[in-house]
């Protein structure tokens, strides 16, 4: 990676792997100028994920759509952005892990988001569900 201030050569100083977030961040130190700044990779899922619908139609993975989703099923609480952000963040993870290829059944997707959403808050996962059944 480049320096962000002089765009030299840079080293990684440090690293750590956030399991949950699928996420590494990284602090990398400039080798002309001695600056330091931090970098943080993630997976683009948009172009890693497809989605399945019930009529066989694959559309690429939009977590900011899914993440917007979960939103307006907890927008009842007062942290509703936070724990949107979080919950999504969970059922990614889940999801990531029980991942055999890069298709997901827009079903399956649901499925594991009801999930998650019954054990936080039940208003919300029925609220996700009347929106989000088989049958929509």
């Amino acid at each position: 990676m480049v320096c962000i201030f002089c765009g030299s050569q840079t080293k990684v100083v440090n690293s750590r792997h956030n399991v949950k977030l699928n996420q590494t961040w990284r602090r990398h130190k400039c080798l002309k100028c001695a600056s330091l700044f931090t970098s943080v990779e993630s997976f683009d899922l948009s172009k890693s994920i497809l989605v399945e619908s019930s009529d066989g139609k694959l559309n690429n993975f939009s977590i900011n759509k899914f993440r917007y989703s979960i939103y307006q099923s907890l927008s009842h609480q007062k942290k509703a952005l936070d724990n949107s952000t979080a919950i999504t963040n969970t059922i990614v993870a889940q999801l990531l892990k029980s991942l055999k290829n890069p298709v997901i059944k827009r079903d399956d997707l649901v499925k594991t988001a009801a999930k998650i959403l019954k054990r936080f808050d039940r208003a919300a996962y029925v609220h996700y569900l009347a929106h989000h059944s088989s049958d929509n």
